[in-house]
């Protein structure tokens, strides 16, 4: 059989445009990979927007009158804060004052009671500190026209040198014996804080530091009366046994009644604050007392007379400070 040519052709031409198609489909598919998803698209601003999203949306706000009750609660709260803030001052100043007091009360006892030997005028000691402190010492003296004022004013005729002497005034007696002239003695201090804040140590702030009055009264005790009880004494009713404990222990308490008003003292420390610039104290007050037992040492120093508390001594003599 014959076979013409362009049949042939169109044979050849078939299976040659059918042979990739063959291919492609024995070749391994390979995964498609996830596609991503799409971005929304943007509206386009050419296009009108509706009526309703162009209407403002309703926001809350204080009225006028809601802002003026407001500002008025505010101002009330501000003066009531404001009112209050000196009272708390003044609480705060009267506790601060309370407890300078509270600490400079027993210093002094204790150093008066303590006493010390009278030093050479100039001479240094552990007190030397308080030339910074106490700024006047000022002793009235009875049937004398001018009181003794000494100062820590180093151009003052009486300066208060040292520790010592401060001391030494501040122990006068209230009332001389005899022998020295029988005047009563009035004793006040001008004192700063030796206590409180820095800023009013050593003589720093001298116009706004806290300062207060203390009056010494240095009472010798009363041998006479009902000072010492009559059964401690009475030896009188013992005497059928001379040698018994009843009698021997009050004739000793007999015996030392006389010498008493020369070793046994009544200390009180009367204080008075703060000081007012006009020079006068305010109305607070506080007293400390205490019994002190020893003898009191007379002494002149540069025609100053001081006075000491020797408390391991005792005197047998009829006046003081001999």
């Amino acid at each position: 059989m014959k076979l013409t040519r362009p049949h042939f052709k169109s044979s050849i031409s078939t299976v040659a445009l059918r042979a990739p198609a063959r291919l492609a489909s024995s070749t391994p598919s390979t995964p498609s990979t996830p596609s991503t998803p799409s971005t929304p698209s943007t509206p386009s601003t050419s296009s009108t927007p509706s009526t309703s999203s162009t209407a403002p949306t309703p926001q809350s706000a204080f009225t006028m009158i809601e802002i003026a009750i407001a500002l008025g609660v505010i101002g009330f709260a501000l003066v009531v804060i404001i009112g209050i803030l000196p009272a708390g001052l003044t609480v705060q100043r009267e506790s601060h004052q309370d407890t300078v007091i509270g600490q400079d009360g027993p210093f002094f006892l204790e150093a008066i009671r303590n006493g010390g030997p009278p030093l050479p005028n100039g001479a240094s000691t552990s007190l030397d500190f308080l030339t910074n402190y106490v700024e006047s010492i000022t002793i009235i003296k009875s049937g004398s026209a001018a009181p003794l004022i000494y100062t820590n004013d180093p151009k003052s005729a009486n300066y208060i040198s040292n520790g010592q002497m401060i001391l030494g005034l501040l122990s006068t007696p209230e009332i001389y014996p005899p022998v020295y002239g029988t005047n009563v003695n009035s004793v006040t201090a001008r004192i700063r804080g030796l206590t409180g804040a820095a800023t009013e140590q050593r003589g720093s702030n001298a116009a706004t530091a806290f300062r207060y009055y203390m009056n010494v009264e240095l009472v010798p005790f009363n041998a006479t009366g009902n000072s010492i009880s009559y059964q401690s004494t009475d030896f009188l009713d013992y005497t059928n046994n001379p040698n018994g404990i009843d009698y021997l222990t009050r004739l000793e308490r007999a015996e030392e009644v006389p010498y008493l008003v020369n070793n046994l003292y009544d200390l009180r420390l009367k204080f008075s604050w703060p000081i007012r610039p006009n020079g006068t104290a305010g109305q607070n007050r506080q007293a400390y007392r205490s019994l002190v037992s020893a003898h009191l040492l007379f002494n002149t120093n540069h025609n100053v007379i001081t006075w000491f508390f020797q408390p391991n001594n005792y005197s047998t003599n009829d006046y003081l400070g001999l």
